[in-house]
């Protein structure tokens, strides 16, 4: 039963079955407990009716009547047991008290029995009573007629009862199977609104008015998200080109060697910031849409440039960065992400990072990061560099990738991007 019930829409169905059933065990316990109670009472009334026979035919025994006295058309009583029919004396001998119903084959001749005893002029004699009880007791055609009366009205009862618990369910269930299959059919349309019968429940006209403020605080959301990637572009990218032309000029005059650093991590930083923009408007444009996005190759030269991009920190601290590329993944990720991505995992690890070396690894499946920093426990901010780890996790997470940071066996910490490529391909 609880395999059937698992959705909504055969729940209906399972509760009719249901009920069918319990109608029909409940029907065959009515019919078994009627015949029964037709049954125990019929003995009951004969067991009375026995003794009162008796008394009547006692008080004949003691006005002198002897051997066998007909009470009435149904009742015998002997006062002498060799009197009593051969089949029920041989019954009655191993008793001296007997009152129940016996059943003689091969007609099936039912009579009430009893034995007993009475006293006359001080002296004892035994009486016994048979009664033709077959003759005012229900045959089994009669019997079976009567128990199927009330087996037909309980049934009907059932069915009733059936009928409305049937209804009640339908009318319980289905708004919410309606409600079911419009999120079905319009998950990806934010603009369309939810609707419900008015003879609904309560709680559901509640749920729908829920689902629809829910859906249009959504449109809203999405409609300022797309007014910013619409907008933040230009915004952003206008200044950040200033930067970037103003250094080129300043590069081009003959400056001391510690000018043209500082104009060197000018230009370095407004690099890393058009890439950030880039990636972060693409993520605006392209979240909702990751099946759509084209699925290409992470190459060697691609991740040597990121590299070469976001290591001018560790040209500062004389560390060395070393590549090993086993095989090259296949991502529907952007450059300006896999950018982002990789480039605040080498900051974080530069950062991260007094003196040694850092060493990249990528094959198919993964990118490893592992720095000689101290670790995890002794990092001044989990946060990483900047933005750091946060935005590592926030990317990896819309890109259906498992992003991990764990403390070396012998070195500082190893940062690791399962990429999943079943998900990605």
């Amino acid at each position: 039963m609880s395999a059937s019930i698992r959705s909504t829409k055969s729940l209906t169905t399972s509760l009719a079955a249901f009920f069918i059933t319990i109608s029909v065990v409940i029907g065959v316990i009515a019919f078994t407990v009627f015949a029964l109670a037709i049954h125990w009472s019929e003995d009951r009334m004969g067991e009375r009716r026995a003794l009162l026979d008796r008394d009547i035919a006692i008080e004949r025994f003691i006005a002198g009547e002897n051997g066998k006295i007909k009470i009435d058309v149904l009742t015998d009583a002997y006062n002498d047991l060799s009197l009593v029919p051969q089949p029920y004396r041989q019954f009655l001998v191993d008793y001296d008290h007997y009152l129940g119903e016996v059943e003689m084959a091969p007609h099936s001749i039912s009579r009430m029995v009893y034995k007993g005893s009475y006293s006359k002029n001080g002296q004892s004699y035994d009486i016994v009573l048979l009664s033709r009880i077959d003759n005012i007791e229900f045959d089994l055609d009669e019997i079976v007629y009567s128990s199927l009366i009330v087996v037909t009205i309980v049934s009907i009862l059932m069915c009733i009862f059936g009928t409305v618990v049937y209804r009640l369910s339908i009318r319980l269930i289905e708004p919410l199977n309606d409600i079911a299959k419009q999120l079905e059919s319009h998950s990806g349309n934010s603009e369309h609104e939810f609707s419900i019968s008015n003879q609904a429940a309560e709680e559901f006209q509640i749920l729908t008015d829920r689902l629809n403020q829910y859906r249009t605080d959504l449109n809203l959301a999405l409609k300022r998200e797309q007014a910013f990637a619409r907008y933040a572009s230009h915004e952003l990218r206008t200044p950040l080109t200033v930067v970037k032309g103003a250094t080129k000029l300043l590069a081009r005059k003959e400056q001391t060697e510690f000018s043209q650093r500082q104009v060197e991590r000018i230009d370095n930083a407004t690099e890393q910031m058009i890439t950030m923009v880039d990636a972060l408007l693409g993520l605006v444009r392209y979240e909702r849409n990751v099946d759509d996005i084209p699925l290409r190759e992470i190459n060697q030269q691609e991740l040597e440039t990121i590299l070469a991009d976001n290591s001018l920190q560790a040209r500062d601290k004389q560390l060395d960065i070393t590549l090993t590329v086993h095989s090259q993944p296949k991502l529907k990720a952007a450059a300006p992400v896999m950018n982002m991505v990789i480039g605040n995992l080498i900051r974080n690890a530069i950062a991260a990072t007094p003196q040694g070396e850092i060493s990249v690894e990528m094959d198919q499946d993964k990118i490893v990061i592992i720095d000689d920093g101290s670790g995890l426990t002794e990092l001044a901010s989990p946060q990483g560099h900047g933005l750091g780890l946060l935005i590592v996790e926030d990317l990896s997470r819309r890109y259906g990738w498992q992003f991990t940071l764990t403390n070396h066996a012998t070195r500082g910490c190893i940062a690791a991007i399962q990429f999943q490529p079943n998900h990605d391909n």
